[in-house]
């Protein structure tokens, strides 16, 4: 899957029967952001990925839809500072 946020690309490989949790821990390993700090959102449906509980194949991420060819996009939000509710908005930079 290819995750994005501004200027920044990953590409990370996670079995559908990863959870949530598991994804956000191989990022937060990465990028030193802490997990609870991190919001998942998918690209086709502008949902987030916000149990963290969930499989990637419960959040509609299994591999008929996600190929290495093909990656599924993540649009990766950080939490506001001071404020536990409130997520930036999506901010991805053109390729």
């Amino acid at each position: 899957m290819m995750i994005r946020r501004q200027k920044l690309t990953l590409f990370i490989d996670a079995k559908e029967s990863s959870t949530v949790i598991e994804l956000k821990k191989m990022i937060e390993g990465i990028i030193k952001v802490p997990s609870n700090n991190i919001r998942l959102i998918v690209d086709s449906t502008k949902q987030p990925m916000d149990d963290d509980n969930q499989t990637l194949a419960d959040c509609g991420l299994s591999g008929t839809v996600a190929k290495a060819y093909s990656p599924v996009l993540l649009y990766l939000c950080y939490r506001k500072t001071g404020n536990e509710n409130e997520w930036e908005p999506i901010d991805v930079a053109e390729l």
